[in-house]
């Protein structure tokens, strides 16, 4: 990560905007002395969420902020898209229809230590699983959360070479929970446990059922940081 071009370029978007570093902070809700580390290059950039903050106040592309982090502009493009999809009206899509819906979501949500880095690309531990997400900064700790509907399972010895998901995680289906004409499905992994949601028709084709070994897929994209 490129902490001293982060830091010049959020340097010069707040100069553009006629911005102390006290404005900054007050508008965004970040510490005046961490805005002035960044800035100077001696703190790494932040967050997803402070560099959306950031990028809204500065007036600034969130693409170009992230770009000057070292992220490849091709990871930039998948994260933009992803932070999209989740942040449709500034609520997970879907609640109001399922009641059941931020249960779920916080029991899909995890703090897990970060066993290593590539930029932006974190290896988390989930259980005795790794898991890869997307994740700023340099917290030894980290928490994740899963989408329920971004989990998709097939059952073990299925082909998962055409699959792009960068998770592929071997679990067993320890439940199965009909939610009027959708499925919960609990997978039970080494360690750990992940809710998945599915249309109730898919679930009956490919055989998934209670006690069924099964491969979990989750693209790195889809998890929050």
């Amino acid at each position: 990560m490129d902490k001293a071009r982060f830091g010049d370029l959020l340097q010069s978007a707040r100069q553009r905007k006629g911005y102390s570093l006290r404005d900054l902070a007050e508008r965004t809700g970040m510490n005046y002395s961490r805005l002035s580390r960044i800035e100077h290059g001696t703190r790494p950039a932040p967050g997803l969420a402070e560099i959306r903050r950031l990028a809204d106040s500065l007036d600034v592309d969130m693409s170009e902020l992230l770009v000057s982090t070292g992220t490849p502009r091709e990871v930039m493009q998948h994260l933009l898209w992803s932070e999209r999809l989740h942040a449709r009206g500034g609520t997970l899509h879907g609640t109001r229809g399922l009641p059941e819906w931020p249960h779920l979501l916080k029991k899909n949500t995890y703090r897990v230590p970060v066993v290593r880095r590539d930029g932006a690309l974190c290896t988390v531990a989930l259980g005795n699983a790794e898991l890869t997400v997307i994740a700023f900064g340099r917290d030894r700790e980290l928490t994740v959360v899963i989408p329920p509907e971004a989990v998709l399972v097939v059952r073990e010895g299925a082909d998962t070479s055409s699959c792009t998901a960068d998770n592929l995680l071997s679990v067993r289906i320890v439940k199965r929970r009909r939610l009027g004409q959708v499925v919960n499905l609990v997978l039970a992994g080494d360690g750990y446990e992940v809710n998945s949601l599915h249309a109730e028709r898919r679930v009956g084709q490919l055989g998934l059922a209670e006690g069924a070994a099964a491969v979990a897929a989750i693209q790195t994209t889809a998890i929050h940081t």
